[in-house]
């Protein structure tokens, strides 16, 4: 801990309340108004003195605070020119100082209160102070923005269930369950214009859409997909970012196409799930049932039921997957958070998108895969909990960021 100077402490404590200051005391409270009391309030939380440090800091604003006073009457008795407004920059100081205070000491409550009460002034009553309650990391839940044709966007979040527009001769509704849903409207006719529409899910939300044709799509937390509000043409084109789920209404004359980060996925009728999240640099496509067929530039690959295609760089992998492990790749729409086979930093993806919030692998945290699945509307506490009985690695929550480190 920092020591004060003596001529402080006797400013802080020698003075009798009313007492003037003199020239050189004067000088002093400018002279820690300068930032210097930054530096002699750091202070270590085992030390015994932090609480003496804390009543230091008072004692010396109500005497700055005097100061400024003193001078306001003396420049006002003999009618001299108004001089800077040097309180402002007083409170200003001693807001930062109590910050730091705060942060080194750790009572940030205690501190918070003190802060108010300052802020009251010296000769009224203090209120009484409540205790900050701190809102828990709640899990995601269906929320997502419909951006139609026209650049109008629509916060499903809020908007109650019913219509809620019309594009092209299509009537969108939003479901009681949270879903939107295509069909022909008997009031409007058909434009000569496609019109694309998209729906946006934020980290914490997912959403469901059936489109224009019947086909459905499950949104993932942190995806957008944008699709023709009518499917006119020969096709059926839709793009995709993040991770979607599609059951494809069959159409023989029309095929549908799922393009993501430039990859194409065809298909007729089928259900496949698609991921493209733009930091993993890749697009995986795992196949429910049906076929379908992946192109990534002149490469045209097919992949049956149970197969999944991963498309990195210029290369297409296919890979046979057990019914358990696409139940794993589907977990995220049946409500589940997959741990299994899954490294610390797809935990923490899943994490950062489902609870919104920031993630972090320290250094020197060992690599490590999981087993089991987690109910998406686990509380984010209670995540990190069952994570760190399991696993070696230390799952915190520092502020709003999870942090997995090794554990000590």
């Amino acid at each position: 801990m920092n020591t004060i100077p003596g001529n402080i402490t006797q400013l802080a404590f020698g003075k009798k309340e009313g007492e003037p200051l003199t020239q050189e005391e004067q000088d002093i409270c400018e002279e820690w108004n300068s930032g210097k009391a930054e530096e002699y309030m750091k202070a270590d939380i085992s030390d015994p003195r932090v609480l003496e440090y804390l009543a230091l800091y008072i004692k010396w604003k109500e005497k700055t605070e005097e100061v400024w006073e003193s001078v306001v009457a003396t420049r006002t008795s003999t009618q001299q020119p108004e001089i800077p407004v040097m309180h402002q920059g007083t409170r200003r100081i001693g807001k930062r100082l109590l910050l730091a205070a705060a942060i080194v000491t750790g009572l940030m409550v205690g501190v918070y209160l003190l802060s108010k009460e300052l802020n009251t002034g010296s000769n009224q009553v203090p209120e009484k102070k409540t205790a900050t309650v701190i809102q828990p990391i709640e899990p995601g839940k269906e929320r997502a923005v419909l951006t139609l044709a026209d650049d109008k966007k629509i916060d499903l979040d809020t908007t109650p269930a019913g219509i809620i527009a019309y594009e092209d001769q299509m009537e969108i509704s939003k479901q009681a369950d949270n879903q939107i849903v295509y069909k022909v409207s008997e009031n409007h006719r058909t434009g000569t214009k496609t019109l694309h529409n998209s729906l946006t899910t934020p980290y914490g939300g997912e959403y469901r859409v059936t489109l224009a044709d019947g086909s459905k799509v499950w949104l993932n937390a942190g995806s957008s997909l944008r699709y023709p509000a009518v499917f006119n043409g020969n096709d059926r084109p839709v793009e995709i970012s993040g991770e979607g789920y599609f059951e494809v209404a069959e159409n023989k004359a029309k095929p549908f196409r799922v393009i993501a980060n430039g990859t194409e996925v065809k298909v007729l009728g089928t259900k496949f799930n698609v991921k493209a999240y733009g930091q993993d640099k890749l697009v995986t496509a795992t196949l429910v049932n049906g076929a379908i067929a992946i192109q990534h530039g002149k490469i045209l690959k097919n992949i049956k039921p149970n197969q999944q295609a991963i498309v990195f760089g210029d290369s297409i992998n296919i890979k046979t997957k057990s019914r358990e492990e696409v139940e794993q790749v589907l977990a995220w729409k049946n409500g589940l958070i997959n741990l299994e086979g899954e490294s610390v930093a797809s935990i923490l993806q899943q994490i950062a998108r489902w609870y919104n919030v920031k993630t972090q692998i320290k250094a020197g945290t060992p690599e490590t895969t999981l087993t089991g699945t987690i109910e998406k509307s686990t509380p984010l506490p209670k995540v990190l909990e069952l994570l760190n009985t399991n696993v070696s690695v230390q799952f915190t929550l520092d502020g709003e960021t999870v942090v997995a480190r090794e554990k000590k």
